[in-house]
């Protein structure tokens, strides 16, 4: 049963181990509305991961393509792209299905916006910094007891789980712990759906994994276009 109070605890498990025969159970309680403030200061505040809003992020690549593409004859093609692209996002939170031509030349554009367009590059970073951090804080606030764990289960004077502790736990598991705790303070968001930390952002597209920043397919995504600055 989902925790819906500050001090009842869910008792949740991550799926792919609830199989085990000695299953690990992690009891997780709701943090309340001042909580949940609380931790989206600290987040912004200490650790630069604040949340990062779709309009930011479109508007940010959609500069960079305009300044570093400028004079691409495929320029029109590329922002109706992130648009649609964007659009989608939104209206259905869910990656849109496009061409797989089209993922692609989204994945390179991301890549050199990222290197050569730092408004762009930094906001990625912080919606990278926001996606590591924000279930460890969570993990270390609301996660109020485990079951069938070697660590023992230990409180610092703040009354989080110290690093100490966490430092022993296997990090996959404690981020879907963490991720978890994240959406139950987001009941809204449908937390028995999908327990990744809920965002503000949209996820961009996908990142390329070729070491060549340059698009395929026939695309001149910079070729003709001006040059990346160093």
């Amino acid at each position: 049963m989902a925790a819906t109070s500050t001090t009842e605890a869910e008792r949740f498990t991550p799926p792919w181990r609830e199989t085990d025969a000695k299953k690990p159970v992690y009891l997780i309680r709701a943090g309340s509305l001042i909580e949940r403030s609380q931790i989206e200061a600290e987040l912004s505040g200490v650790y630069d991961a604040g949340r990062v809003y779709s309009f930011e992020l479109r508007q940010a690549m959609k500069d960079g393509i305009l300044h570093l593409l400028a004079d691409d004859p495929e320029i029109d093609r590329v922002i109706e792209l992130v648009d649609r692209d964007a659009d989608a996002r939104a209206e259905d939170g869910e990656t849109p299905e496009l061409p797989p031509e089209d993922e692609r030349l989204l994945a390179d554009i991301s890549n050199i916006l990222r290197q050569h367009w730092r408004a762009y590059g930094d906001l990625v970073a912080q919606i990278e910094r926001r996606r590591e951090i924000a279930p460890i804080l969570a993990f270390q606030r609301f996660v109020v007891g485990w079951e069938n764990l070697p660590v023992p289960f230990a409180r610092d004077r703040q009354g989080r789980i110290p690093e100490s502790s966490l430092i022993k736990l296997d990090p996959i598991e404690m981020k879907a712990v963490g991720n978890r705790a994240y959406a139950l303070l987001y009941p809204e968001l449908d937390a028995e759906k999908n327990s990744a930390a809920p965002s503000s952002s949209e996820d961009g597209p996908k990142i390329s994994d070729s070491a060549d920043t340059t698009a395929t397919g026939g695309k001149s995504t910079g070729r003709s276009g001006r040059k990346t600055p160093a």
